[in-house]
């Protein structure tokens, strides 16, 4: 059976019923979608740059001796809060690859833990440095503390071998490792290579260049290639951990000439290994290089990056594309939240995915940074791309354009009609394999509410702002409503949405496949039932007020939805404006608050005359109404009017507190505790003691919020936070740091996250933390 196009028509649900409303529908086919063993291909990759550092590494000072005892048990028990968090969803991950694993005890809590569920692994790749680079080892060593180096790896220094590679792989069953198809790099068959893995299939080359304390390092890039079964396509994967940048202590950019080096040895690495295979097989395959690649995005922004990722005819332009920048267009994507950098990559190949058909190359359909592990130890974040086979509209860089334009029908009466052709034969609505997704992209003059919706219930709908395309934008309310065109029924969320955003669809289950209609309407705020909702700190909510006769009709109303949420943990009252604008003609115009209902009592306030209605008082919990503006009489052009919500409530999730540098003189360890001035009180954590920190070396990070009993305070003055150092002056000016006041417009899903830092003799500490206006959460069911 052939497919169908829709067109609304004059005699649809949305000329009949509802005025003023743009909508775009989008239609399926009517035949099951058909099944082969190549039309499955649901593969979810992630890198990690760990922080599992080894002794070396942490204790290489003067006072290594009280560094060991200190840091006894650490990275053991950051290598547990690892697997923890990779196994609390055994369906997000096929295949992982980790760096900077170079403590073996935390090696061996890994592959412990992770092998019954990824029984495919590299767990030790390994060099002799000493015939290598005998010299450079002896420099690097020299550049620490001799007497420390010695201590820990309990030989003289020109016995010390330095530190493997620090790279770890792990894949489901789904895969099998298969021989490499030239063996020229193939690792662990000369003397002084080290290989501990499920197979003897891996290529590694140990790199060449390297500057500061990654001589100590065998730091490399690793290849291995996998048949994933379901598909029998075949993945290349090549892992590595490039040559560190050291941001925090030199210029940007330091040591590009060894990462220069580095991604030559890399290029010679995978085009040795697929030199064998066919141009109809290497089009096939799969190449993917994912890690720490250490190249700055943003603090030299035409410098290394663009010339690498975005150079015209150069192998890393051409034959392999940086997959975060081709599919996110406005995230910046932070993975080291420290330096404020993107140094974390999934490099896929040969090109991005743009067009139908599963000949071509692989489509990267998500890129993300998962939220769940930016508190772990690390300062890095966990990346992890999507992929699947090609389909349209398959990653948000080729989204479907929603263009909601409101047309006149035959019969006068406003409707949109969108239609949508056929993409090779195939309707544009369907999740086409297992886990694909589809992506849509909005673009309006400005922020508005929208009614979305699908009509199949095994689709799910996510809905992302440009700049945060990892955490979903939650629809205002819990509940769902379904509306009817007369053939289809959707079930709907109302969601409080910026002038652009992108909507994800995807199957509820990975294995789901099959086809939808999805609806996209624009709220007009004519009526109650179409009332635009408000959310604090989001753009305003417009509606137009129009003369009789026009394209819209004669809309007298303009209905704003508002609910207050939160409150401040000291008890004090939030203060809510409403503010209604843009209207020409104060004597025109009235602004009243319908159904106000406060929880905690009191009378509806009473709106504020003038070119502006503001309605501003403390408002409690659940305080719920309509802000409606009256238009007297229609007049002879149309009027947009405006309108907004603001409070004082801010909520303040603490993260991570961070040593980077030890108060001076750097002996032993800080005893560290904090006050928060939050409101009316303050709030010493830990209550009682204090939590030492050891960072001579490296860094030392601790979930404060587990410290201090709870991640999240709501209040409405003021916060700020004192870090003490015991041996410090108590007194000291430098212990004080306010949290920033929100900008306007900071929304629900991007807050204000710039690191709180502390810088005291000698000292240098810093607090991660998110500042929002609202909660990404939905109110309280609508009425």
């Amino acid at each position: 059976m052939g497919g169908r196009l829709l067109a609304v028509s004059s005699g649809s649900w949305l000329g009949r019923v509802l005025a003023g409303l743009a909508v775009f529908a989008v239609t399926l086919l009517a035949e099951p979608i058909g099944a082969s063993g190549q039309e499955v291909e649901t593969v979810r990759v992630a890198t990690f740059n760990a922080y599992l550092l080894s002794p070396i590494f942490k204790c290489a000072n003067p006072n290594f001796a009280d560094c060991l005892i200190q840091i006894h048990g650490q990275t053991e028990k950051q290598a547990k809060h690892l697997a923890e968090t990779i196994l609390k969803d055994t369906d997000r991950f096929d295949i992982i690859a980790i760096n900077e694993a170079w403590d073996e005890d935390a090696k061996q809590i890994l592959i412990d833990r992770l092998t019954p569920v990824y029984p495919n692994f590299v767990r030790k790749i390994d060099a002799a440095l000493l015939k290598v680079r005998p010299q450079a080892i002896v420099d690097a060593i020299t550049s620490l503390d001799p007497a420390a180096a010695v201590a820990i790896y309990g030989e003289p220094i020109e016995k010390i071998d330095g530190e493997d590679s620090g790279l770890m792989f792990f894949a489901k069953k789904d895969f099998k490792f298969l021989p490499l198809p030239d063996g020229s790099f193939k690792w662990g068959k000369n003397d002084g290579e080290t290989l501990d893995a499920a197979t003897d299939e891996v290529g590694f080359t140990l790199y060449d260049h390297c500057g500061g304390v990654d001589r100590l390092s065998g730091k490399g890039a690793a290849i291995v290639r996998l048949l994933h079964q379901p598909s029998q396509s075949n993945y290349t994967v090549v892992f590595t951990h490039a040559q560190a940048d050291y941001f925090d202590k030199s210029p940007p950019e330091l040591h590009a000439d060894a990462r220069d080096a580095q991604f030559d040895q890399v290029q010679k690495l995978i085009e040795t290994t697929l030199s064998p295979l066919t141009a109809a097989q290497r089009k096939r395959e799969r190449v993917l290089v994912m890690g720490d690649l250490n190249v700055p995005v943003f603090h030299q922004p035409m410098g290394e990056w663009a010339r690498r990722f975005a150079s015209p005819g150069k192998y890393w332009t051409s034959k392999h594309y940086d997959s975060w920048a081709a599919t996110n267009r406005a995230d910046p994507g932070i993975s080291n939240y420290i330096d404020g950098e993107r140094y974390d990559y999934i490099l896929a190949a040969p090109q991005p995915y743009l067009s139908g058909g599963i000949e071509g190359p692989i489509c990267v359909q998500h890129v993300t940074i998962p939220v769940d592990f930016v508190n772990l130890e690390s300062d890095h974040n966990l990346l992890t791309a999507d992929l699947n086979l090609g389909n349209n509209f398959c990653h948000p860089g080729i989204a479907y354009q929603v263009d909601l334009k409101p047309k006149k029908g035959p019969d006068g009466k406003p409707q949109a009609e969108e239609v949508i052709d056929f993409r090779n034969g195939q309707d544009v609505t369907q999740i086409r394999f297992p886990g694909s997704m589809q992506w849509f992209h909005v673009v309006r003059q400005d922020a508005g509410s929208y009614s979305i919706g699908a009509d199949n219930p095994g689709v799910n709908i996510d809905i992302y702002q440009p700049s945060n395309m990892t955490t979903p934008i939650s629809s205002y309310y819990g509940d769902t409503r379904t509306v009817h065109d007369g053939e289809q029924t959707f079930t709907v969320h109302t969601y409080a949405l910026p002038k652009e955003f992108f909507i994800r669809v995807t199957g509820k289950d990975r294995d789901w496949r099959g086809n939808y209609a999805l609806l996209v309407r624009r709220h007009t705020c004519a009526t109650k039932e179409e009332a635009c909702p408000l959310q604090p700190g989001e753009p305003p909510q417009f509606a137009s007020l129009t003369e009789a006769g026009s394209l819209l009709g004669s809309q007298d109303e303009a209905w704003f939805r508002f609910d207050v949420v939160g409150e401040a943990d000291s008890g004090a009252d939030q203060t809510v404006t409403l503010t209604a604008d843009g209207l020409p003609d104060p004597n025109g115009y009235k602004a009243t608050l319908e159904e106000f209902d406060n929880p905690h009592g009191g009378e509806p306030p009473i709106a504020i005359s003038g070119s502006s209605r503001i309605v501003s008082d403390a408002m409690g919990n659940g305080t719920h109404g309509y802000l409606v503006v009256h238009q007297a009489a229609a007049g002879n052009q149309p009027v947009r009017v405006r309108a907004s919500m603001q409070t004082t409530v801010r909520n303040l999730e603490i993260k991570a507190l961070i040593c980077e540098d030890e108060t001076n003189p750097e002996f032993g360890s800080d005893d560290i505790f904090t006050q928060l001035s939050i409101d009316s009180r303050t709030i010493r954590f830990p209550a009682s003691g204090e939590v030492e920190f050891d960072c001579d070396d490296s860094a030392d990070q601790k979930d404060w919020a587990t410290r201090f009993g709870r991640s999240t305070l709501t209040f409405v003055d003021h916060a700020g936070l004192k870090v003490f150092e015991q041996d410090t002056i108590r007194d000291d000016p430098s212990h004080v740091r306010d949290f920033p006041d929100l900008p306007a417009g900071a929304s629900s899903i991007d807050g204000v996250r710039t690191p709180l830092i502390w810088k005291f003799e000698g000292g240098r500490y810093q607090l991660n933390y998110e500042l929002t206006m609202r909660r990404n959460e939905p109110v309280a069911a609508a009425p």
